[in-house]
This record gives structure tokens, C-alpha cells and sequence, in this order.
């Protein structure tokens, strides 16, 4: 669509969360720290899902932060409420910054997050910032608040704390302001999307879709629908069972375009292979100048989400050593390699049961090439050097399947007793900003740039479908090689290595 690759997957592979802003809000104070150009923003109200009843019957704090020391999360349970807004160009998917601010229930020390990150405490503007593995600054903003700003540019990370440090008030957009302000759900995204559309592209993109071919009444009246988008919103409560609402606001009267609105919608993610299955279900319902899909979500698509958001990451609460330093040294290498081991271990888990259960198996690149970036993105302080090869492996044939799944064809041989993978074709059609080493992907058009839409989706099936007897292959090499990893781990720290954290 309007290169919503930027848009609708910042839903479905963000769904990042914002709350209420009342008068007194405890949100007052973070959303003082978002520059007025977002355009996404997103709040996870940590600490009133982990007080829920069922995360209190099911001790999701205690496993939660298991997960964050073994890698797995990248929000640590210590946090109470976290903001984040970006500012999103859907025209070319770029993304010019993001800044994520959190309230804390202990002190956030920069020294640990420091060591953590294997980087050194520096000053920006008087202030002291660790810079972070993930491309990002961490800070201290006030005593119980730490923030994120990526990427890590100095100039920039300068200006928004020089703005941090002067503004007293909301800097939202009206619409934004007004998502943010009335929801009380625990976790909420809100996208403004007032003024995004082209809409000669927009009318273009849907006469290519399958949902509306050869219903020229029906396109025009979608595509009025979708010239007066207002926002989006999604919400996830957290009940017996885990629901999500994506709603979408319009400046006009829906009418019985509802149906239609979802078909595009979800068109579109399985074009830039973000497809969602929980949403092919979802139900619609259309009211006045809304469309809503309501749909339950899964745990493990709950905990999924949330890996896919990077928040401020305050080192772990140290216990006290009291063991010699050769002892407390080897404990720490056997533990952080075992967290790291099963930090991917989770992510290939993850991964590998939802392609398997995924009706658009061929539609997952985005969550492939996501899951890659979580591997690359562990700490690997202190981590025997095979596994972190084990993870930059893992990493690049996650990245291979993703190249696949977009129609790039893949060569497999053996050398060495290792797989190696080659891309020696252009899947054709249309390429653009995507990049994988030097081999142009394919990248599904924006609507300004549609007129060969339906060659690119024939030609990219067919290439994508010549390619699973690789990307196979790939899955099953991932496997031998962790099994491999894991018993090269016994030998090297013996069968402690089993029972380790």
C-alpha cells in the first residue's frame, strides 16, 4: 500500500503499547521527552500487566526475567511504564529516529548497562550516556526515568536532550494526543496517519489487489474509505485469554466497507511478508467511521510482540559475590554462554512453530529477518567464542530463508562440512531499498509504483516456491548445528552446563 511495510508491520510485529494521559498521568513526564514529528507511538504499561491475576497465577515476572537475563526479551521486568515513538517516512521506510523513556522501580546504573553492553559511560551535552550494542543511547533523563534515542548520532542524541531538557509540556499531535488519551488498555500502538496517503498511487495499488478485481463500484468507495485514514490503533488486553483490537479511523462514514477494508489490509502484509495469521480470523466490526479486528492472540504471540521491541535496558540486580574471582569468573562464562544458548534456542523455537503453523508460510520474511536481528542484537559478554560463531551462523541462514521468501534464489553447497548459501538470481519484478550483502531483494511496491504489481506477486510465488527445498535444507543444517553447539558446551564446561541458568 503506502509502503505500509512501515505502517502495518510496526502493528503486527511492533505492538508496542501506550496508556492513558490523564492530568496527573505517570505518562506526563515521558511523553514531555517525544519530539513533536512522531508519528508512531506505542506505551507498554509493564508493571499493571505483571500485576494482572493471571500473570500473577502463571509468575510471569519471575519468567520474564529469566527470559531478559538469557537474552530472550529485550524488556527487562523491572520497568513500570515505557513510551516509544518513532517518526516513520512511509513513502521511502525510513525511519529518522525513535526514542523509547521508562519509569523504573530501581535506579537505572549507567556503569552496569556500561559492562552490559561491553561499551563505556561518555557525556552528550553534560549528560552521561552509555551507548548501546542495538545502535542506541542510553540515559538517565531524571532520578526514575532512563531513555533510549537511536540510531546513535551524537548530533542528534544532543539536540533531543538540549529539547528534553527545556519542554514542559505534551508535544502529540492532536490525533495522537487524543489516541493516547483515551484508551486505558495495557498495551497500545497508535499511528497517525493524517496526510500519508497518495491518493492516485492509493487507487492505483488497489486495482491490483485480488480482493477487488473487476469491482470498479466497489474500488472507488474503498479507496475514498482509505484517502480519509486518520489513525490506527491497536490494543492488546490481557484477560483468561490475550485479545487484540486494530482499529482503524476514518475521516468519512465506513458503510459496508468493512470486509473489504480488512481483505486489503491483510493483502497487503502477505505482500511484504508480514503475514499475521491470528488476523485472518479477526472479526469485523464497522461503526460509523471505524473498522475494528478483534482477534485472540496466542502467549507465545504475545511474548513474540513484545521480543520485537527495544526498550531501555537497565542492567540486571547483581547478587553479591562471595566466591574466589577465578570461581565467580568461570560460573559467569558457564552461565552468560547457557543464557546466550538459550536465548537463540527460544527465538528458533519461536520462529520455527510459527512457520510451521503459518497458512502463509511464504509470507513470513519479515519475521525471519526480525528474528535475525534478535540473535545479533544478544549481549555476547563473557560468551564462549564457538556459540557467539553459533549465533552469527544462525543469524546469517535466518536472513538466507527471509532472501528466499522474497523470491531471491538461493545455491547450497558443502565446503568444509558446513552449508554454504549463495544468491546468484535477481528474483525481477521490482527491487529497491531491501538489501542483503550486495543482492538487490525484492521490496513490494508503494503505491506510487504499481502498474506491473500483479507480474511481480506471479513471478515472486514462483521463485519463492522453487525455493523450498532449500530453505529446508537451511532449517535442518540450523538444527544438526545446534545440537553439535550443545554438546561442544558439555565437553568444553562439562554437564554443569546442562543444569546452568
Amino acid at each position: 500500500m503506502f509502503r505500509l511495510q512501515s505502517l502495518f508491520v510496526a502493528v503486527v510485529s511492533v505492538f508496542a503499547a501506550v496508556a492513558p494521559v490523564a492530568a496527573e498521568s505517570p505518562l506526563d513526564a515521558l511523553l514531555r521527552s517525544i519530539p513533536a514529528e512522531a508519528n508512531v507511538v506505542s506505551v507498554i504499561r509493564l508493571q499493571q500487566i505483571l500485576e494482572s491475576p493471571r500473570a500473577q497465577r502463571e509468575g510471569w515476572a519471575k519468567s520474564k526475567e529469566e527470559a531478559y537475563l538469557a537474552g530472550a526479551e529485550q524488556i527487562p521486568p523491572w520497568l513500570v511504564d515505557i513510551v516509544r515513538a518513532t517518526c516513520v517516512h512511509l513513502e521511502d521506510a525510513r525511519t529518522d529516529w525513535s526514542v523509547a523513556v521508562a519509569t523504573t522501580r530501581q535506579p537505572a546504573d549507567l556503569a552496569k548497562i556500561a559492562e552490559r553492553e561491553n561499551s563505556e559511560v561518555e557525556t552528550i551535552e553534560g549528560t552521561e550516556v552509555v551507548k548501546s550494542v542495538r545502535d542506541s543511547y542510553i540515559v538517565n533523563l531524571q532520578p526514575g526515568i532512563v531513555a533510549t534515542i537511536s540510531p546513535a548520532f551524537r548530533q542528534g542524541a544532543a539536540r533531543w536532550l538540549r529539547f528534553v531538557r527545556s519542554n514542559q509540556e505534551s508535544r502529540l499531535s492532536p490525533w495522537l494526543a487524543q489516541a493516547v488519551g483515551q484508551n486505558t488498555a495495557p498495551v497500545l500502538v497508535a499511528i497517525d496517519t493524517q496526510d500519508m496517503l497518495d491518493p492516485p498511487g492509493l487507487r492505483r495499488w488497489l486495482a491490483e489487489t485480488e480482493s477487488l478485481a473487476g469491482q470498479t463500484g466497489r474500488l472507488e468507495s474503498v479507496a475514498h474509505v482509505y484517502n480519509n485514514l486518520r489513525g490506527i490503533t491497536l490494543t492488546v488486553t490481557i484477560g483468561d485469554e490475550t485479545t487484540a483490537d486494530l482499529t482503524l479511523d476514518f475521516g468519512v462514514p465506513v458503510g459496508a466497507n468493512g470486509p473489504m477494508i480488512k481483505n486489503t489490509l491483510l493483502e497487503y502484509l502477505r505482500d511484504v511478508g508480514a503475514a499475521f495469521d491470528d488476523l485472518d480470523g479477526a472479526r469485523v466490526t464497522t461503526r460509523g467511521r471505524t473498522v475494528v479486528l478483534s482477534t485472540p492472540i496466542s502467549d507465545q504471540g504475545l511474548r513474540r510482540i513484545f521480543s520485537l521491541v527495544t526498550a531501555p535496558n537497565p542492567a540486571a540486580p547483581l547478587a553479591q559475590e562471595t566466591a574466589p574471582q577465578a570461581q565467580v569468573d568461570a560460573r559467569r562464562n558457564l552461565n552468560t554462554s547457557k543464557r546466550y544458548l538459550n536465548a537463540i534456542g527460544t527465538l528458533i523455537d519461536d520462529l520455527s512453530s510459527r512457520s510451521a503453523r503459518s497458512r502463509n508460510y511464504t509470507r513470513t520474511a519479515v519475521w525471519h529477518d526480525s528474528y535475525a536481528k534478535q540473535i545479533e542484537a544478544l549481549s555476547i559478554r563473557d560468551v564462549h567464542p564457538e556459540l557467539t560463531d553459533f549465533g552469527r551462523t544462525v543469524s546469517q541462514r535466518l536472513r538466507a530463508i527471509a532472501a528466499s521468501l522474497r523470491g531471491v534464489a538461493l545455491s547450497l553447497r558443502v565446503a568444509e562440512q558446513k552449508l554454504v548459501i549463495d544468491y546468484s538470481v535477481d528474483p525481477g519484478g521490482l527491487t529497491g531499498a531491501g538489501m542483503f550483502g550486495e543482492i538487490p531483494l525484492f521490496t513490494p511496491p508503494t503505491w506510487r509504483a504499481t502498474s506491473n504489481l500483479q507480474q511481480v506477486r506471479e513471478h515472486q510465488s514462483r521463485a519463492v516456491e522453487q525455493g523450498t527445498d532449500e530453505r529446508e535444507q537451511i532449517w535442518q543444517a540450523i538444527a544438526a548445528d545446534r545440537q553439535a553447539i550443545r554438546r561442544r558446551m558439555i565437553e568444553t564446561f562439562g554437564d554443569e552446563f546442562e543444569a546452568a541458568p
